[in-house]
């Protein structure tokens, strides 16, 4: 008899895994249990569905993973103050360089922002080519 796990089962499976178990064991104590339910056709196509469906690469993992960590952060950067503004913009690259000094290695195609030209403090975006995003603090302070 062909059941759906609903919940992992030791000497079975982890739950959601369709196998195959004696009539009188799903009879008598998987199904009391609540441990699964009888495999019907549905079941087994959306089971082969979800077999089908394309897996996460190395590169999608370690981006999202990458947007996860970076999520958050605060990047600082000194500049000089000249007139009350900043005599340097921020641009792409000293953000790149903060995270850098912070460990993480982050594309600066990866960085959407313009230069900025003022002090305080900014979100900006991170966006990964897998369709992950994080959003950064870029604090502009006078030195």
């Amino acid at each position: 008899m062909l059941v759906s796990l609903l919940n992992d089962v030791r000497a079975l499976g982890p739950k959601g895994a369709i196998v195959d178990v004696p009539e009188g064991y799903a009879r008598s104590f998987l199904f009391p249990e609540h441990l699964a339910v009888l495999a019907t056709k549905d079941v087994v196509a959306a089971d082969k569905a979800l077999d089908d469906r394309p897996r996460e690469t190395k590169t999608e993992r370690e981006e999202r993973e990458l947007a996860a960590e970076i999520d958050g952060l605060e990047i600082v950067r000194s500049v000089k103050e000249e007139k009350g503004i900043p005599a340097l913009a921020i641009e792409k690259e000293d953000v790149k360089q903060g995270l850098k000094e912070l460990g993480f290695k982050v594309p600066l195609q990866c960085i959407s922002m313009k230069p900025l030209k003022e002090f305080g403090t900014f979100e900006v975006p991170v966006l990964f080519p897998s369709g992950f995003e994080s959003q950064l603090s870029v604090i502009i302070e006078a030195a």
